[in-house]
């Protein structure tokens, strides 16, 4: 690592560092191991539907806080094998006192619970007029399931991150109808961004930010494999497995639009 103190450290040896001063009992993603090996199936990139699932979304009061117009709602997720606590999808929308009909709709990156982190940039996006929803991610926030932490198995990440897709791209549909939209994420929420964009069926602007083309890079060639529970999961051989089940939520497998050409 390069020398100096914590907060002068490039991010990446930021992040190496965090990791290796971890002690055993926290390394401990996947916990319980593959889970629901029929749930697998849904880190499947490609989607058998057409077109994105409709919804209503059930809006709450606005309220006025510096300059911006907040206001929260929810509606039924139409993913597939969600458990209870996590089928009533919430959002967030922040918009300026005069939008300009952009539109993003900005997914969730890891262990990002609530809306906190992504109001900040939100807040900034609207002094240029640009609108912001946020989904909150199914296992997270409000929609958490009550275990810590709340991806306990390879199984819960598959259905969170399919639930994350299908409701991205249902929200960015359903904001098309009115407004240049786009669909951003850092991260996790960058590979979940690009594959909104990739399937949707309507020009959307793509900013997928630090992202891989699927998780499996991310959580094998680098030094997060180092909170992966390797026992949970068979031990170190499961690593050749899980690379397969990763890489099938690849937003390579999907034929691409013509506006992913532009994406960032």
């Amino acid at each position: 690592m390069r020398p100096g103190s914590f907060e002068d450290m490039h991010p990446i040896d930021r992040a190496a560092s965090w990791v290796f001063r971890l002690g055993p009992s926290t390394r401990a993603v996947f916990r319980d191991g593959w889970g629901d090996e029929t749930l697998l199936a849904a880190l499947d990139a490609a989607d058998r539907r057409t077109h994105a699932p409709e919804i209503s979304i059930d809006w709450g009061p606005e309220r006025h806080e510096n300059g911006l117009i907040i206001k929260d709602g929810s509606f039924p997720s139409p993913a597939d094998h969600l458990p209870a606590a996590s089928r009533l999808a919430e959002v967030r929308m922040i918009a300026p006192e005069v939008a300009d009909g952009r539109l993003v709709v900005m997914m969730a990156a890891w262990n990002d619970h609530g809306f906190s982190t992504r109001s900040v940039l939100a807040a900034q996006l609207a002094r240029y007029g640009v609108t912001t929803v946020m989904l909150e991610n199914p296992y997270y926030g409000s929609r958490r399931v009550g275990q810590d932490p709340p991806i306990r198995t390879v199984a819960d990440f598959a259905v969170m991150g399919r639930a994350a897709v299908v409701e991205g791209w249902a929200l960015t549909a359903h904001f098309a109808e009115d407004n240049q939209v786009g669909v951003a994420g850092y991260s996790m929420g960058g590979n979940i961004a690009a594959l909104v964009g990739a399937l949707a069926n309507h020009p959307t602007a793509i900013a997928a930010l630090a992202a891989s083309h699927s998780p499996a890079p991310v959580w094998l060639d680098g030094v997060i494999r180092n909170v992966i529970d390797w026992d949970a999961l068979g031990g170190p051989g499961a690593a050749a497995r899980l690379r397969r089940e990763f890489s099938k939520a690849t937003v390579l497998a999907i034929e691409p639009r013509p506006h992913t050409a532009a994406a960032i």
